[in-house]
C-alpha cells in the first residue's frame, strides 16, 4: 500500500506567518503528501543557522542577496538553486532596499517544529 498521498494546495489559500525580517508560507507541511514540505519565504535577512536532520533546497523566485553555506557566500538571483544538506550551516542575505523570495522544498516531510528541521543557531 502506497503512504503517500497526492494533494493540491494552493498558496493564495494559506496565510502567511511573520517572522522577525520577513513571513513564510508554509503551503505543503508537516508531512503531508510525504514527499516534501513545500515553503515560500519573503526576507530581507536570515540568521546563521542549521537542520540536523532536515535537507532544503531553496529555488529563487525573485530578488537578489547572497547565501551563506559553510561559511562560503554566493550570490543568488532569479532562478538561483541552493542545494543545503542536512547539518550544513547556512543563512541568506537580500541586496539592500530588496527581498529574496524563494520556495522551499523540504525533506524528509515532517513538522517544523520536529527536533530534526527545527533551525537551530550557530
Amino acid at each position: 500500500m502506497n503512504e503517500k498521498e497526492p494533494l493540491v494546495h494552493h498558496r493564495d489559500q494559506t496565510p502567511p506567518i511573520d517572522c522577525p525580517l520577513g513571513h513564510v508560507q508554509r503551503i505543503v507541511t508537516g508531512g503531508e503528501g510525504g514527499v516534501a514540505n513545500v515553503h515560500v519565504v519573503k526576507i530581507t535577512k536570515g540568521a546563521p543557522h542549521v537542520h540536523t536532520g532536515y535537507n532544503e533546497v531553496y529555488y529563487v523566485l525573485s530578488g537578489t542577496g547572497t547565501i551563506t553555506l559553510n561559511q562560503e557566500t554566493h550570490p543568488l538571483r532569479l532562478g538561483s538553486v541552493a542545494v543545503i544538506p542536512a547539518g550544513v550551516p547556512h543563512s541568506l542575505e537580500a541586496d539592500p532596499g530588496t527581498e529574496l523570495e524563494f520556495i522551499i522544498f523540504g525533506t524528509p516531510p515532517m513538522a517544523i517544529d520536529d527536533d530534526r528541521a527545527k533551525p537551530k543557531k550557530v
